[in-house]
């Protein structure tokens, strides 16, 4: 019995629709916390996280339909693997943000001018002034973080569950991968 009989097709695509929904559901809820607040609270992780997320689900969802093969199994293996230690990212980055929404990597500056999506349509140039005027005075420590983004704090807290849905996912097909590697059945005689 070959590989493609002992790694059942409808493995690849369960996991393959669960990821990508989750997949949808990390770039949904980056965009919706970003929108919220830009600076504080977030590294984008869901971004850029997101594309190498995308990649795994085309190719998982690729060798349910197409290549039945060990070599496209052990591609998709990799790219597995990979999306694993980004789900651990993702959640390593939203538990950060969960304990302090106030967070940002921008620097003091940016930190203090850029704020929510909102923020650049109604009165940017105000918040614009008010942080040069931190920076003259010394005081800009102070006005990094005016009020925190509690908004957010749900958003983060579903990605943080998306991710670890995907970390699930990830080690599911690693051990079905690894099954059919070794000859595992699952179900066939």
């Amino acid at each position: 019995m070959g590989f493609g009989e002992r790694f059942p097709r409808w493995s690849s695509a369960i996991i393959g629709v669960a990821q990508l929904l989750l997949t949808a559901a990390i770039i949904g809820l980056e965009v919706g916390s970003a929108y919220i607040d830009l600076a504080h609270g977030t590294i984008w992780v869901g971004f850029w996280a997101g594309i190498i997320f995308i990649k795994t689900v085309l190719m998982m969802l690729f060798i349910t339909c197409c290549c039945r093969g060990r070599c496209c199994a052990t591609y998709v293996f990799l790219w597995t693997i990979i999306s694993g230690v980004l789900a651990c990212v993702v959640i390593y980055f939203d538990q950060i943000f969960i304990n302090d929404l106030c967070k940002c990597y921008l620097g003091d500056q940016l930190c203090c001018a850029v704020r929510g999506i909102e923020s650049f349509r109604t009165n940017y140039s105000a918040v614009f002034e008010d942080c040069a005027q931190a920076i003259r005075d010394g005081t800009i420590s102070s006005k990094v973080c005016p009020s925190r983004p509690y908004d957010k704090l749900k958003l983060i807290q579903a990605q943080l569950g998306c991710a670890v849905g995907m970390l699930i996912t990830c080690g599911i097909y690693v051990v079905i991968y690894i099954f059919a590697c070794l000859g595992i059945c699952f179900g066939h005689d």
